[in-house]
């Protein structure tokens, strides 16, 4: 499947001036200092900071969120590496495109570019809205973003669809940690030598760390710089670019929210660091914009993810695998890299193919609800269940300015789903 929204443009144009190269500088006492440089036609940046000189080659991307998204040399490089190419050709919706929504058809390729410049958004944020003493340190910025683009580079054929096909025996994050290290394994661009070398690997350490949204991983302690766990995979709020990329990029394919019930980026964009460097804090007055992300989060479930067809496919998906290619399921980046590169939406498509129900994934018009049949039952939790106390965020400003939000008890109660279907 090509990759519908991302374009990449290499070569002489893709350089960049001072104006675009600003902003992709990890400081602003770096963009106090630095000098951008051209050479000629070469696609180089050159920077000065302090006595040395940094040079990177530059790619643009069009994406369909973010616009032009441009990646230094050694984001190149991993966006270059097989595991990462793999993702092209896995599904974001998992079996959705298939059954309902064929125009949906982003693959996790877009979602981890887009979730890369997310990520170094909000570390812009933090940085202009903070009156922060300490200063992150370029390597740990960087392992941030790296993991920002890796943090779903684990996921098996068609997403989340595959932990349902696995029943609950895969985990996307853990199998990500194995593709880390082999995408370090062969890195040759010295920012991403550093990261695994230097320090005894401390900076590979905090990507998986990052990715797994668990301290304890590390092997170190991060002192005034814990905050950044709140980044990527937020654990204890839920708030962090993952769910801020998806969101947007989801219903941008899926058109089922207003531009009005997507309006949560100033959650991110005005978020700051707390005083002791160990929570991200966002404002009082954006508070009604957490819940209208979980109010959008709850609806994409509800309205697209969901979909009691979906769910169906999803059934009918599993007991095929599991019926006609069970060895699949064993297959991970760890235990089997060269067959888990292999292992895609469109190949294990045509590994079931034979399956006398394979024909109702492709052609779902032949799926009809019924008062009996096979029956589809889930539970989808409620925005208000989903946003959690307002305890676990930690806010900053005016508490006067925090607009009360009201529950309706069909937004604090869970939805469930129950739905016979025939096969025809």
């Amino acid at each position: 499947m090509p990759v519908s929204a991302t374009v990449l443009v290499y070569g002489a144009r893709s350089a960049l001036n001072v104006s675009q190269s600003v902003p992709l500088l990890h400081s602003l006492r770096q963009q106090q200092q630095c000098q951008s440089l051209r050479n000629n036609d070469d696609a180089l940046t050159a920077t000065r900071v302090g006595s040395f000189r940094l040079i990177h080659t530059y790619a643009q991307i069009q994406d369909a969120i973010h616009g032009i998204i441009y990646l230094p040399s050694y984001i190149q490089e991993i966006t270059q590496q097989s595991d990462f190419q793999r993702l092209k050709k896995v599904f974001q919706l998992g079996l959705l495109p298939l059954s309902v929504k064929p125009g949906a058809n982003h693959t996790r390729f877009e979602h981890c570019i887009g979730t890369f410049k997310s990520a170094q958004d909000q570390l812009n944020a933090l940085l202009r809205n903070s009156n922060y003493e300490y200063e992150l340190p370029d390597w740990c910025r960087k392992s941030v973003e790296i993991a920002a683009l890796l943090h779903d580079i684990g996921h098996g054929p068609f997403s989340h669809t595959w932990e349902h096909v696995c029943e609950g025996q895969f985990n996307h994050e853990k199998n990500s940690e194995a593709c880390v290290d082999r995408v370090f394994s062969d890195a040759r661009d010295d920012e991403l030598v550093a990261l695994r070398d230097d320090h005894n690997g401390r900076g590979v350490n905090l990507i998986k760390a990052l990715i797994l949204g668990d301290r304890s991983k590390l092997n170190y302690v991060m002192m005034h710089h814990a905050y950044i766990f709140d980044i990527v995979h937020n654990k204890v709020c839920g708030l962090d670019v993952d769910k801020w990329d998806y969101l947007r990029r989801d219903n941008h394919y899926l058109q089922v929210l207003s531009a009005d019930e997507m309006d949560f980026d100033e959650i991110f964009l005005n978020a700051r660091i707390a005083p002791d460097g160990q929570r991200i804090e966002y404002r009082y007055e954006d508070y009604h914009k957490i819940w209208l992300l979980y109010l959008a989060r709850h609806r994409l479930h509800l309205e697209a993810y969901q979909l009691p067809k979906v769910l169906l496919c999803n059934d009918i998906f599993g007991e095929i695998v599991r019926r006609q290619q069970p060895h699949l399921l064993d297959v991970n980046a760890e235990s089997d890299p060269e067959e888990w590169l292999r292992l895609n939406d469109e190949r294990v498509l045509e590994q079931i193919t034979n399956d006398t129900e394979t024909q109702y994934l492709r052609a779902t018009e032949r799926i009809e609800e019924a008062n009996e049949g096979r029956l589809v039952r889930r539970r989808i939790s409620g925005p208000g269940e989903d946003m959690n106390s307002n305890k676990v965020y930690a806010f900053y400003g005016n508490p006067s300015l925090r607009r009360d939000i009201f529950l309706q008890e069909n937004q604090q109660q869970s939805t469930i789903i129950e739905k016979y279907f025939k096969l025809k």
